[in-house]
């Protein structure tokens, strides 16, 4: 099933909570913000292309009652505004959030697009909330209980057309909760954002081919359920993290963290982005340079076993 992401969920959201203000940089329609920029003008504010304004107006509209909503494209969201995040959003107990699109290697671009590092980055601000969703169902509701949560709210975004691979029906977002998507033993992986769409394609080999696994799903990345991670982990002899990020400081770093705190634990082995720069192209195209796509990705898992 395809749907339409971020412009309905925007709308949608603004016309539910008043409050809510989305906001752009230039880059509205390079975010799917039509519906609320033509049918709810006064719930939409742009500045011009100065990403580092965007994040200060924001909070200063925090301030006085307004739960602002920034967008824009995952590499200005992190490295460009951090000093803003960090400090007119960081140190502030109103609600501000941070919208990121295409993050990882999601965008077509080159190098000065891909955000890589975002997630490793937000993690370090004290009391920050930071989120990667796996796909729309659970980034629309991250995003409904972001407006309810105090401080600065990191998010990764989906945009355009995007499968559902979760069940709204049967999904419920809550924030530092993890979520299974398939039981079993023998190695158990733990994926977060695009890398959990990634993960679900290598469990269907891994299942068809009749190899013994489990799959986590962990959408929030700060604050997260230390002993849901710890109890996962340490029912598998072998872990494997999966995640559209830098292999250092993201979630196979997080994991990394929980696990040896209590000592004694599995092996982990972190599949991402290598430390290198990632070339331009498709998605596709980056997932395969890297052995990220879902067959190479079943054949690196099975390994971890040998």
């Amino acid at each position: 099933m395809v749907a339409s992401a971020f412009d309905d969920i925007s709308f949608n959201l603004c016309k539910r909570r008043e409050n809510v203000l989305m906001m752009s940089a230039d880059l509205a329609h390079y975010c799917d913000l039509f519906k609320v920029t033509s049918e709810l003008p006064d719930q939409y504010v742009e500045v011009g292309m100065a990403e580092q304004n965007l994040v200060g107006v924001a909070a200063g509209l925090a301030k006085v009652g307004y739960v602002p909503v920034t967008t824009t494209f995952g590499s200005y969201a992190s490295r460009r505004c951090f000093d803003q995040m960090v400090i007119c959003m960081g140190t502030s107990k109103n609600t501000g959030i941070c919208l990121a699109f295409t993050p990882g290697i999601a965008s077509p671009a080159p190098i000065h697009h891909q955000g890589t590092e975002d997630l490793g980055m937000l993690r370090a601000v004290p009391n920050a909330t930071v989120i990667d969703a796996m796909d729309v169902t659970d980034f629309a509701q991250a995003l409904n209980v972001a407006c309810d949560t105090p401080g600065l709210v990191y998010m990764r975004g989906h945009r355009g057309s995007t499968p559902r691979w979760l069940d709204p029906d049967d999904f419920m977002f809550e924030i530092g909760k993890t979520y299974p998507l398939r039981t079993g033993t023998g190695v158990g992986i733990i994926s977060c954002g695009h890398g959990s769409q990634w993960a679900v394609e290598a469990s269907d080999i891994l299942a068809d081919d009749g190899f013994d696994h489990s799959l986590l799903h962990v959408p929030t990345i700060k604050p997260v359920n230390e002993r849901e991670i710890a109890d996962y982990c340490f029912a598998h002899d072998q872990i494997v993290t999966i995640e559209n990020h830098q292999i250092s400081t993201g979630l196979g770093g997080l994991v990394s963290e929980i696990t040896g705190k209590i000592g004694r634990a599995p092996r982990i082995t972190r599949i991402g982005l290598p430390d290198t720069w990632a070339p331009g192209g498709s998605v596709g195209h980056i997932r395969q340079h890297f052995g990220l796509d879902g067959s190479t990705l079943a054949k690196r898992i099975k390994e971890v076993m040998q």
